[in-house]
């Protein structure tokens, strides 16, 4: 049987498991090309949220999405997440309990990510416009 036009459209997702959880992180080496990059994780317990534990800076935009897990209740977090954006030593802290995302464009100092309270699980997402993160 020849292989399929478009099974190249379509790649399996490369889950790992961490300490934090399972989560999986990619970019243009696995999308074919696509200058995009990915970082999904699940948070399910209170304190640092992800792999950023300072504030850091990107040469490339990103967005980072807060996304509750329940699909009956796609308005609700579950948890209320404290979020450092700014230059450190000026840094603002924020706190949220709604979906949220942080629009990040290059150059802006962001994190770390505190989870200070949940009530269940939520999805925190980086996409990053570049096809190989530097960080």
């Amino acid at each position: 049987m020849a292989e399929s036009k478009y099974a190249k459209n379509l790649v399996t997702i490369p889950f790992h498991k961490t300490p934090q959880g399972a989560l999986f992180s990619t970019g243009a080496d696995v999308l074919g090309g696509l200058e995009v990059n990915i970082i999904y994780a699940c948070a399910y317990k209170t304190g640092i949220t992800g792999m950023s534990t300072k504030p850091h800076v990107h040469k490339y935009d990103e967005a980072v999405f807060f996304i509750g897990s329940d699909p009956y209740h796609l308005d609700d977090l579950g948890a209320e997440v404290e979020l450092s954006i700014g230059e450190p030593g000026h840094e603002e802290k924020h706190t949220f309990d709604k979906p949220t995302v942080l629009i990040a464009p290059k150059g802006l100092y962001h994190c770390p990510i505190v989870t200070k309270r949940i009530d269940k699980p939520y999805v925190c997402m980086a996409v990053s416009l570049t096809g190989k993160r530097s960080d």
